[in-house]
Parts: structure tokens; C-alpha cells; sequence
């Protein structure tokens, strides 16, 4: 590879304040997602935080923390799992801790970007021509900060496994490019070590990461080579074992089977791997909207977003099929001219590959857009300080956006706050999709608000019949009302649909209970524990039928077992000394 000497092209490439200025960054953004520090726990975060025992550590030792890492839900994720662990080791679920650390990630994601934004405008493809204007990194950073649509990364706290990566990633492709600017021959290999090790966190922490070593092989041909192909000839081999890996590293994670492994995500979806596909062409030019335009007003936590079916259905699919393809083509026909631009707009389509293409995830997730902005927005920053004359101009145009996305942020925030303004925000933005709908009617249902609880359920099932979540919250409405019967229909209907769920068989043998139809419940509760027989609600609740059946025996056993898996549990702990003696003054009888 070739070395540059720092004196070629001198570059002014940070204000001269700039201490100060991230230092005020930093306190901007801790404000406004200061309202977000008591978000309870949503969606994802019940399954990988709330309920997920193996994050619970209370000492810390390499068996737990490894127990954390590879046996929680997502086991591909390791990383991410241990920053929860750790999060539980020192606070419990203490939401202030969670969010705490959520906030700190998105400040380290931007300090990094600042300076990966400093040493690009220093690469030789750059120094002489965007390195005088020193503004950029800031500009880069506030914006990328304050932008809206990072909200979700920061404020929904399982998205940790998303900002994370991403701040892995780009302190990845900061030590890389400090790697290839140092000229000291003696200790340039420590930031290139660097780099290979951040970029194994950011692969640990979400699977997103894959596209690290194809962006940084591209930042070299862009930034340090100059778009040579002599360059690209020369290394060719090269390249192609690197290519080779990536591609047995893929096959290994798809079992090497990647069309099963591919098809059978769409199993539980409502839609097409075909359909799928063809409607990430229109979600893009969404996320590129929200990109420039993130009004509040159109930032969802759960889009409602209409399938596509062919080219022409809707017609706007082939629309923006087209305007994708113009701005690749812009992007190769701009390399020379625009390296900036048309690196960002390759790094924007290459983080959005894995999840916009044709694996079976959701349609839609702002959080999907947090890695990608961060390039195209160092782009764009970077186009108005070279077209925007006179140039205070340009900079009164960015600090007005950056203040504008800053008050729309905190806007934002303040929906996500409360789970209950934060569901009713999904309700009225998507009014015609069951799961907002359930999912509100589930926060109405515990703050005890039954009547509309139910209304929210049963325009749920109106909307999707087959809905097993709405049945079985229906069900436990029912149950609360005193409707035992149709809770009984409503549990058996979501069973019908997902045969396996724990809670629901659990909750149908309880009501069981309440009808006193006990051989019945005692059945469905020996199922449950057949699936399930580490969980400790259902020993404890079998064991309470058998006691009231008269099963001694049967309750001691199972009251034994949920102190083994909790020992804790003084409920269970008294109801097995009371049966101890019920069984030894029935012996002392005879």
C-alpha cells in the first residue's frame, strides 16, 4: 500500500472550538432523549430483556456472562446479550439504567462518526479538495445526532443490538483509515488490529455488520486508491479470497441450505418472498423520505405499509425500482467527480442489503436507517459546503436543519415516553393494521381499562381474524370480566393457531380452574409443562390444583420443583411445609 506524507495538501479539519462544541452536542442530546429514560419495556424488549432469564446475572463470572451471551433468544448476538447482562449486574431492571446506556452508545456512535468524518476529509482522494472546509465533521455529527428517525435506535431499548453494531462499524472503518493515514511504521498496525477487532463486535452484536470488510475494501478503492483499476487488477486475487470468505461465512449462518433457510421465515408472514422483495423498493424510497423530511407527524413505531404484488401493483413500485437504479447509476457515473456522494450513496444501499432484501423480517423499522444515515448524511453535509455560496450561508442552512431535527427529536420523544401515548400514536398512524390495535388494547388492559381494552381486541379480530395474540388477549379480557366462556373460546382459538404458546395453555387451564374443571386443567397444565418444564408458574399452579384435588403428593412434588428453580419463592415454600404436615398427620393416623 502506498504511505502519504501528512504535509501533502494541509487540511484545517476541525473548528477551532470543537472541544466545546461536541461537549454542547453531547448535552443537546441528552435532553432531548431525557424523556425517554422511563420508557417501559415494548414489543421485542419483554422476549430479549424483560423475560429473559439469562441476562440475570448477579455475579459476575466468564460462565455467566457466556450463559448471557449464547443461550438468551437471539444466541447470534452475543455482544448485545452481555451489554443487557451487564446492565442487569449493576442497576436490575432498572429502566433509567437501560436507557442510560442506550443514550451513551448513540453519543459514542457520533463522537466516532465526527472523527471518521475528520480523517476521511484527510485521504488523498479528499485532502485537496473538501479538507479545507472544516465544518463538515460537525455539521456530520449534529445532524446525524439530533436526526429523528434515530429515535428508535435509542429509545426502544432492545435496538441497543442495532446502535451498538453500528457504533462498532464505524469505530471499524475510524481505525482502518487511522491505520492507513499513519505514517509511523512502528505502531500502525495497533489501529489496524483495532479495526479487525471492533469489527468482530460489531458482527457479534447484529448480523447487519457482515457488510464492514465490503465497505472498507470500497473506502480503499474511493479514498486511498482513487478509483484505480490497475489497483483493482493488481489485487484481484486478493479480493477474491476475501469475497470467497464472506460468501462461506454467509452459507455457514444459512446452514448452507440458504433457500431453506431463506423460505422458511415466510412461513409465519403474511406475505411473499416475491412480494417481500418487490415492496423493500418502495420501503427504501420511504427511509430516503424520512431521511430528508422526518416530521413527527410521519415517524411510526409500527408502519402500516401496503403489500406490493407486481411492477405496476401499485404502480409506484416500478417508480421507485426507477429512481433506485438512477441513483446507483448516479453514483457511478458522479465517482469521479462526487467520491463523497457516490461512496454514500453505495454505503446507504449496501447497509440496507441484509434486512431490505429478501430475508423474511418485517416490511418496515426506522432503526433500519441508523448505520446507513451515516455516510450519506457526511455526503450531503459535505455537497452544501461545496455548492452552497457564499459558504456562511450553507452553514446558517445546516444549523437551522440540525435545530429543526433537534425540537422535531424532542417532539418525538415525547410520544415514546409512556407505552400508552406511544401505542395510541401507532393506532392513529395505522388504524387499519391488528397490531397496533392489540398492542394498545394489551396497555389498556393492564392499566385496568377493560371496556376499551376489549373494543381495541375485538377491532383487532375484525381486522385479522386469525390473529392468535388478539384471541388470546381477548381471552384474558374475558376472563377479567367475568366471562369465563368466551374467554375459554377465545384462549382455545389462539391455541388453534399457535398450538406450542405456554401462556396461552397456562391461562386456559387457569380458568379451568375457576369453572372447577380440574382433570381438564390438570391435562392442559401437564401439556404446557411437556413444552415448557423449567417454568415455574406452571408447577406452581398445577401443584395449587392438586393440592385443591387432593393430590398431596402430586403438589408436594411440584412445589419442589419451582423451589429448586426458584428457591426464592415463599408462596411455594409455605404451601410445601403445610402439605409436609398434611401428609405426616396422615401417616401418624393409620
Amino acid at each position: 500500500m502506498n504511505t502519504y506524507k501528512k504535509s501533502d495538501c494541509p487540511v484545517n479539519c476541525s473548528p477551532k472550538y470543537e472541544t466545546l462544541l461536541l461537549s454542547l452536542l453531547a448535552v443537546v442530546v441528552i435532553l432531548i432523549y431525557a424523556d425517554t429514560l422511563t420508557t417501559p419495556f415494548i414489543f421485542d424488549d419483554i422476549v430479549h430483556i424483560r423475560d429473559n432469564p439469562h441476562i440475570r446475572v448477579t455475579s459476575l463470572s466468564l460462565k455467566n456472562l457466556i450463559r448471557a451471551a449464547f443461550q438468551s433468544p437471539e444466541s447470534s448476538r452475543p455482544v448485545a446479550n452481555i451489554s443487557f447482562a451487564l446492565n442487569y449486574y449493576f442497576n436490575g431492571f432498572n429502566l433509567v439504567g437501560f436507557h442510560l446506556v442506550n443514550i451513551i452508545i448513540h453519543l459514542a456512535g457520533g463522537f466516532f462518526l465526527y472523527l471518521f468524518s475528520k480523517a476521511t476529509l484527510k485521504t488523498p482522494g479528499l485532502r485537496c479538495r473538501s479538507g479545507k472546509y472544516g465544518w463538515i465533521p460537525f455539521f456530520t455529527a449534529f445532524i446525524w445526532m439530533v436526526h429523528p428517525l434515530q429515535t428508535q435506535s435509542v429509545a426502544y431499548l432492545v435496538q441497543r443490538m442495532n446502535s451498538l453494531a453500528a457504533m462498532f462499524y464505524i469505530l471499524s472503518m475510524l481505525l482502518y483509515v487511522t491505520f492507513r493515514l499513519d505514517t509511523d511504521t512502528r505502531g500502525k498496525w495497533l489501529p489496524f488490529a483495532g479495526c479487525v477487532f471492533a469489527g468482530i463486535l460489531a458482527v457479534g452484536t447484529k448480523q447487519i455488520s457482515a457488510t464492514l470488510p465490503v465497505l472498507i475494501i470500497l473506502y480503499e478503492w474511493y479514498f486511498f486508491q482513487e478509483l484505480s483499476l490497475k489497483w483493482v487488477r493488481r489485487h484481484f486475487l486478493i479480493l477474491s479470497v476475501i469475497l470467497l470468505f464472506l460468501i462461506i461465512i454467509s452459507l455457514i449462518y444459512l446452514d448452507f441450505d440458504p433457500a431453506v433457510r431463506i423460505l422458511s421465515a415466510y412461513k409465519h408472514r403474511d406475505f411473499t418472498l416475491i412480494q417481500r422483495v418487490l415492496t423493500q423498493f418502495r420501503v427504501v424510497i420511504l427511509y430516503l423520505g424520512l431521511m430528508l423530511w422526518p416530521r413527527p407527524s410521519r415517524l411510526n413505531l409500527d408502519h402500516d405499509f401496503v403489500l406490493s404484488y407486481a411492477l405496476t401493483d401499485p404502480v409506484t413500485t416500478l417508480i421507485s425500482m426507477v429512481t433506485i437504479t438512477a441513483l446507483i447509476a448516479l453514483a457511478i457515473l458522479t465517482a469521479k467527480r462526487e467520491p463523497l456522494l457516490s461512496y454514500g450513496i453505495f454505503w446507504f444501499f449496501g447497509n440496507l442489503a441484509i434486512e431490505s432484501s429478501v430475508i423474511g423480517l418485517e416490511l418496515v423499522f426506522e432503526h433500519r436507517n441508523y448505520l446507513p444515515s451515516m455516510f450519506l448524511i457526511l455526503a450531503m453535509v459535505s455537497l452544501v459546503f461545496r455548492y452552497v455560496k457564499p459558504t456562511w450561508i450553507g452553514i446558517v442552512s445546516l444549523c437551522v436543519v440540525g435545530t429543526l431535527f433537534t425540537v422535531w427529536t424532542f417532539e418525538r420523544n415525547r410520544v415514546w415516553m409512556d407505552e400508552l401515548s406511544l401505542y395510541r400514536d401507532c393506532v392513529e398512524k395505522s388504524p387499519a393494521k391488528a397490531r397496533p390495535h392489540n398492542n394498545f388494547g394489551a396497555i389498556l388492559l393492564r392499566r385496568g381499562r377493560l371496556p376499551e381494552a376489549i373494543g381495541e381486541f375485538q377491532t383487532a379480530l375484525r381486522i385479522k381474524p386469525d390473529y392468535a395474540d388478539a384471541h388470546y388477549n381477548l381471552g384474558n379480557a374475558m376472563v377479567k370480566q367475568g366471562s369465563l366462556t368466551k374467554g375459554i373460546y377465545h384462549f382455545s382459538e389462539a391455541l388453534d393457531r399457535q398450538p406450542g404458546n405456554v401462556n396461552t395453555l397456562n391461562n386456559l387451564a387457569a380458568t379451568l380452574v375457576l369453572l372447577e374443571r380440574y382433570p381438564e386443567a390438570i391435562e392442559i397444565f401437564n401439556k404446557a409443562l411437556a413444552i415448557n418444564p423449567t417454568d415455574p408458574d406452571l408447577h406452581r399452579n398445577l401443584a395449587l390444583v392438586m393440592k385443591k384435588q387432593g393430590d398431596l403428593q402430586g403438589a408436594r412434588q411440584h412445589f419442589s420443583r419451582v423451589l429448586k428453580i426458584n428457591p426464592a419463592n415463599e408462596m411455594a415454600r409455605r404451601n410445601l411445609a403445610e402439605i409436609e404436615s398434611q401428609i405426616r398427620e396422615a401417616v401418624g393416623s393409620r
